[in-house]
């Protein structure tokens, strides 16, 4: 199989690839055709991707690449035979993009594998623009063989990595430079690209609870912020409570004053503000009171109630049918 896959290989560069990589015919020649990694552990794979074929042949990614040339049937009982009969194609000029032209050139450096060159560093992400909070997954596209990798990340997290394809995590709304430096033996390249990634702001909703609406005189408040996009700073407007503003994210006050009263929150932060109104939020009762009365008339000795939330006249209430007559 492998002298089988060498002589395709062989064949299909050009005679450019003249030993393995790792042991690895289709290794060497993913390689050549500037390949990095393999897909899905395999280097067959990777090779069929290049050229456009997605799926399996009869079960068989070996089929479907012979299927790619034309080839419908093996030969000598192999697929391999066949492909390694392939004629030698023609020659072609590879291209590189010449960022100082800004056009496509010939490439001139000799791609002979076993015989490094300068690596060219590139890269790509799965997104430029994001929101705060928002992990990125870089993937190095460099060219040559590289076989370190420096990248750094102007506000992200980690802001550099040794990683050949890092995650980074963007917490700050702005715009960022990604710079990658790659390297092998025969050199190192460099790729900056300002303003890479554009980081957008998750904008703030404001909003909040309490821990009782209808308080009586005297009684505290907790107030909850329950605001989302992570506001960092907030401004409570709290008429009729003691105090009447806070800056506090959670606030407690006392409501002193018997009313309906509304309570406002503006959170914000860098980028973001919202503000939450709840009119009439707030009712403050008066207390309940008690006091002794004695009915002479009657001969009985009963207490009076006022309580401003109970509705059920005292006559029939559970306090009165409880009442304890004096002889």
């Amino acid at each position: 199989m492998q002298s089988l896959q060498q002589e395709y290989v062989f064949n299909q560069s050009g005679g450019v690839v003249t030993q393995p990589v790792n042991g690895n015919w289709l290794q060497a020649y993913c390689e050549f055709l500037g390949i990095t990694e393999p897909l899905n552990s395999s280097w067959l794979q990777a090779l069929c991707n290049h050229f456009g074929i997605t799926e399996p042949l009869y079960s068989s990614w070996t089929i479907a690449l012979a299927n790619y040339y034309g080839i419908t049937q093996p030969v000598n009982g192999t697929w391999w035979y066949a492909l390694s009969q392939l004629p030698e194609p023609a020659p072609a000029i590879p291209f590189i993009w010449n960022e100082d032209t800004n056009n496509w050139e010939a490439e001139d450096r000799i791609w002979e594998i076993g015989q490094p060159v300068v690596p060219t560093a590139d890269f790509t992400s799965d997104a430029v623009t994001v929101v705060e909070g928002a992990t990125v997954q870089f993937t190095d596209t460099s060219l040559g063989g590289p076989t370190s990798w420096s990248w750094t990340f102007t506000g992200g997290t980690p802001s550099t990595s040794t990683d050949r394809n890092p995650s980074v995590v963007y917490n700050t709304v702005g715009q960022f430079q990604v710079s990658l430096e790659v390297s092998n033996s025969e050199g190192s390249d460099t790729k900056t690209v300002p303003n890479y990634m554009t980081v957008n702001v998750v904008p703030v909703v404001a909003d909040f609870s309490a821990d009782t609406t209808t308080p009586s005189e005297g009684d505290t408040v907790n107030f909850t912020d329950t605001s989302t996009g992570t506001p960092t700073a907030w401004s409570w407007t709290l008429p009729g409570a003691t105090p009447s503003v806070s800056a506090d994210q959670n606030p407690s006050v006392v409501y002193n004053t018997t009313g309906t009263y509304s309570v406002t929150l503006e959170a914000s932060k860098t980028g973001s503000s919202d503000t939450e109104v709840k009119t009439d939020y707030i009712q403050v009762f008066e207390p309940a009171t008690v006091s002794p009365i004695t009915e002479f008339d009657t001969g009985l000795f009963y207490t009076t109630v006022s309580n401003p939330i109970s509705t059920e006249p005292f006559a029939t209430s559970l306090f009165a049918q409880n009442i304890t007559q004096t002889t």
